[in-house]
Formats: C-alpha cells, sequence, structure tokens
C-alpha cells in the first residue's frame, strides 16, 4: 500500500530537477526527508539563490537573533555539501552585510565553471570584489550591487559574458572602460550610480544599455547593434559641459555611432545635457529606427524643444512618443508667447506616430502649443493620453484642447 502511495518517488529525474529549481534552497533542502531517492536530490541543484526565504518561517521574517550569521552558516553547507555543477549563484538577502567569508564563496564558484553571478549587498560597507571573480571565464551574466571593483592586469575579459549590471558600484571610468571593452559579446549593459561623472562605452554587439548617475558627459563609440537605451542624468548640470567644437552639439555627437536606435529614454536632465551646443534644425538622418521616444522636458525652454523636435523630424520611423514635464525653478531662456516659433515646426515628422502621452502639464502656452502641433501633425494617431499635474485647471485645459484641429479622425483624448 505504501509502494503504490509514493508516487512522488517514481517521477523522472529531469521532473524531479525542475521541481527543485523552482523551489527556495530552504524547501529545496527539506525534500530529503520525503523518501531515499530525494535525500541528496537538492545537492545536486543547479541554481543557488539567497534571499529574504532563507532566514524566514512560513512568510513571516525568523526570529533568531543574527540573520547574518545564520545566512552565512546556510551558504556554507549548501556550498560543502553540494554535488553537482553550479551555474547560478545569487545573493540578494537585504538583511545581508558585506563580510570577508563572501571571498571563500566567490573562490569556490570561480573553480565549478560558474555561468551567472548575482551579488547585492544591501547594508554596511560596499564590498571589495576579490580578483578570483575575474577568472570565471564561463560567466554569461554578472549582476553586482554596492561592491568595490579593481580590475586586475592580468585580465584579459569576460569572453562569454552577454550581460553586465553594476549598480552602485565604486570604480574607475578607465577601469569601467577596461571591462567593457574586453567583454566582445555583451549585449546588455547597465550601469547605475557608480560616482563617476564621464563614462564612455564602446561595445560592438550591445543591444541594450541603461546609463543614470550624477554625470557631467558620456561618449557612446560605434555600437551598430544597439536598440534600445536609456540615460537619466540625475544632476542639473546647466550649461556648464558643451563639446568642443562650437559648430557640433552634444545632440549630433551623442548619437552619430548609434544608427540603429528603435526606443530611446530620456529622463531627469538628459535632453538639457543634449541641449547644449548647436542643435541641428535639419538633423542628419540619425535615427532612421526610431519607433519609441520617452523623455523629461522643461516646456519653457528653448534649447530642449528645439532638441525634441530634432529628435522627432530626424524620426521617419516614430510610433510612440511620451513627454513628462521637468518644471525648473530658473529659466535663462522662455519661449513664451512666440507663435513664429512652433509655425516652424508644424513640418515633424509624426506621420507614423499612433501614441502619444504627455505628463505633469499645467496648461500653460508652450505646452499647448505643442499638443496642437502633436494633433495637427499626427494623421495616424489613435490615442493621446494627458496626465495634468493638477485637477484644478482641468476644464479650461479641455476647453483648448477642444479647439484644436485633429488630423486623424481617430484620435482619442483621454485625461488621467
Amino acid at each position: 500500500m505504501t509502494n503504490e502511495l509514493d508516487k512522488i518517488s517514481e517521477l523522472p529525474g529531469h521532473i524531479m530537477d525542475n521541481i527543485l529549481s523552482r523551489l527556495p534552497i530552504k524547501d529545496a533542502v527539506r525534500t530529503s526527508i520525503l523518501s531515499r531517492k530525494w535525500r541528496y536530490k537538492w545537492s545536486s541543484v543547479p541554481e543557488l539563490v539567497f534571499d529574504d526565504q532563507c532566514t524566514s518561517l512560513g512568510g513571516v521574517p525568523s526570529l533568531q537573533p543574527n540573520v547574518q550569521k545564520n545566512l552565512v552558516q546556510i551558504i556554507d553547507e549548501v556550498l560543502l555539501l553540494h554535488t553537482g555543477p553550479i551555474q547560478t549563484f545569487m545573493l540578494c538577502h537585504k538583511g545581508f552585510q558585506a563580510t570577508s567569508n563572501i571571498d571563500h564563496w566567490i573562490l569556490h564558484l570561480s573553480r565549478v565553471s560558474i555561468k551567472v553571478i548575482v551579488l547585492y549587498i544591501y547594508r554596511g560597507w560596499n564590498y571589495k570584489i576579490p580578483t578570483c571573480l575575474f577568472n570565471c571565464q564561463d560567466l554569461i551574466k554578472l549582476k553586482l550591487l554596492r561592491s568595490e571593483v579593481k580590475i586586475p592586469s592580468t585580465f584579459e575579459g569576460f569572453k562569454n559574458l552577454l550581460s553586465l549590471h553594476l549598480l552602485l558600484v565604486e570604480l574607475s571610468p578607465d577601469g569601467l572602460e577596461a571591462l567593457i571593452s574586453r567583454c566582445p559579446l555583451l549585449k546588455h549593459l547597465q550601469l547605475w550610480k557608480l560616482g563617476i561623472k564621464q563614462i564612455k562605452v564602446e561595445a560592438g554587439n550591445l543591444e541594450w544599455l541603461d546609463v543614470e548617475g550624477a554625470l557631467q558627459d558620456v561618449a557612446f563609440g560605434v555600437m551598430n547593434c544597439l536598440k534600445s537605451i536609456r540615460i537619466a542624468f540625475s544632476d542639473n548640470i546647466g550649461n556648464r559641459f558643451g563639446p568642443g567644437n562650437a559648430n557640433s552639439s552634444n545632440l549630433h555627437q551623442l548619437f552619430r555611432n548609434l544608427p540603429n536606435i528603435q526606443s530611446l529614454k530620456l529622463q531627469n536632465y538628459s535632453l538639457k545635457y543634449l541641449a547644449i551646443g548647436n542643435v541641428p534644425k535639419t538633423p542628419p538622418n540619425e535615427l532612421v529606427h526610431l519607433k519609441c521616444l520617452f523623455t523629461c522636458i522643461d516646456f519653457n525652454s528653448v534649447e530642449e524643444i528645439l532638441t525634441a523636435m530634432c529628435l522627432i523630424r530626424s524620426s521617419p520611423q516614430l510610433k510612440l512618443v511620451d513627454f513628462q514635464n521637468r518644471v525648473e525653478d530658473q529659466q535663462t531662456t522662455r519661449i513664451g508667447t512666440t507663435a513664429d516659433f512652433w509655425e516652424d515646426h508644424r513640418a515633424c515628422c509624426l506621420e507614423k506616430v499612433q501614441v502619444v502621452s504627455i505628463g505633469g502639464i499645467s496648461g500653460s502656452e508652450p505646452e499647448l502649443e505643442l499638443i496642437n502641433i502633436l494633433l495637427t501633425c499626427s494623421p495616424n494617431l489613435l490615442k493621446m493620453t494627458i496626465r495634468p499635474n493638477s485637477m484644478s485647471g482641468e476644464g479650461k485645459l479641455v476647453r483648448e484642447l477642444l479647439r484644436f484641429r485633429r488630423a486623424s479622425t481617430q484620435a482619442e483624448v483621454i485625461f488621467l
């Protein structure tokens, strides 16, 4: 009777592996009590994830007084008893802080052909990455949070790395450039608040790029495969940093080597950075594949409006446009009521635009003029979503919009 009911022990090995890979490591170890066949099955699980569930009981945080000590003991025992290959090692416990024990774990991983390392340090000081990490030549994904990285002189590169994420990581600009240049297959790159002011990226196979921080300058080498990019200048750079060539602009320099961009996100002060320099009225045909444009914009800035219009004019395939109002305390140049300014920019490249979103607006004249252009110059527009920063002036805003002609008979205007 017992043998007939013990269906779980008769499962094929690959199904048992699939079950164990979906369980938290703590529950995977507990399967040892199911039967003799399951006793050591967990020790060959290829993916080791140590997160908050490792030190919790029934979804409630553990009452043990020393979570740090408890987690260190768990990781030590799992690595000691593990018998099969380890493909993924993920340490992302929010109560864990940097400790020298990590050095031993990474040394162990460097000897087992590890493919994915995720090391998130949420508490305490930044963890200094040991040089043995750079011996993990089979890595395809590396994610670091709150670490200190120094590239060893003997490092020849991660030849198989496809995805690199550096978040709140301390390293020099030269170190960053050396690391990226020695990952020839890199496709995904995230650089978030690295503590350096200038970033240079050149990776021939890169497809996705996310850059954020208190930056002063960014530079991109030739990247023909890059399709999606997000840039977020978190600090207001003012007008202090411009291109060396007076006839050039940050806009032209940034995108001259990125011919195949399909999605572009410019957040915080990124558009203000691109507006520095001589923004061309008729830009070169550099964004012919761009389909989605998201940007934070100061609607009272002539330079930023010019830059946004330049991006739109150079994007004949543009289908989605999203503007988020970024209100400035002080302005050096204002559009005001200059109708001629807007009239000069009605010949925009909006033939294929289908979706428009505008957020944080108050109904000022520059905002309304831009909405008017988007409505009257977008023959295939399907939906425009408007998110006012206050509901108090919604009635006036609606009345103004009712006066605008729509090039598309299908265009729907939605207020949120």
